[in-house]
């Protein structure tokens, strides 16, 4: 009896340690590829095709300045803070895809404090909450003397982050934008309303919204 004990103790602790011996060697594995899965059901941490593609030309040094108040959260600031979280680990992704190419700094902009004085000059704009908290969540991207910043990340938005994330490097990239012609025998620029038609109470027709996204 005592016999039978001894062995199911015994395979009991090489169970274990065969165990974390895989869990060590995944680990490992892990850190040496550098590679990270994505388990969240909408792939939220996954970079699309096209941003991997901006990522890829990038030829100069891209730096983003995120700014996220830090400290004891409250009540009205803690789903901010959550969302902060989801915005830190996508800018690691972009971090990583960059290959060297991207540099993140994280600052905590305290009231009186450099780092909110370096805010405000990045354009980054700290949000009132009713408790008379004023809460940073917003990100700066730099290159030479090129900045774009996204002043605040609204929650709102966390289904178009990372698009706003990659138009931003974008444009840091390429500072000459696109000259676009458009050339149609449709009002696509709309139609003024004459004298007329006011008189009628017909409006003029607005130009379509494709010209106003252009």
């Amino acid at each position: 009896m005592r016999k039978k004990t001894f062995e199911t103790i015994l395979y009991s602790m090489g169970g274990v340690a065969a165990m974390a011996v895989i869990l060590i060697a995944v680990n490992v594995l892990a850190g040496v590829l550098k590679e990270r899965v994505d388990l969240t059901k909408e792939r939220a941490f996954t970079l699309s095709a096209g941003t991997r593609a901006i990522l890829s030309k990038l030829d100069t040094p891209i730096k983003i300045r995120f700014y996220c108040t830090q400290g004891e959260p409250s009540t009205e600031s803690l789903f901010l803070r959550t969302y902060s979280k989801h915005v830190e680990d996508l800018l690691a992704e972009y971090r990583q895809a960059s290959h060297g190419k991207i540099t993140i700094e994280k600052y905590d902009p305290q009231p009186d404090s450099d780092a909110e004085d370096s805010a405000r000059l990045d354009g980054v704009e700290g949000q009132m909450m009713r408790n008379g908290e004023k809460f940073y969540l917003g990100l700066a991207v730099v290159q030479l003397d090129q900045k774009e910043a996204i002043p605040f990340l609204d929650p709102g938005r966390e289904r178009q982050l990372e698009y706003d994330l990659s138009r931003a490097i974008t444009r840091v990239g390429t500072p000459e934008k696109p000259v676009i012609g458009i050339m149609s025998p449709l009002p696509v620029f709309g139609m003024p309303s004459n004298p007329m038609m006011m008189r009628m109470g017909q409006q003029g027709q607005q130009p379509w919204i494709i010209v106003n996204e252009l």
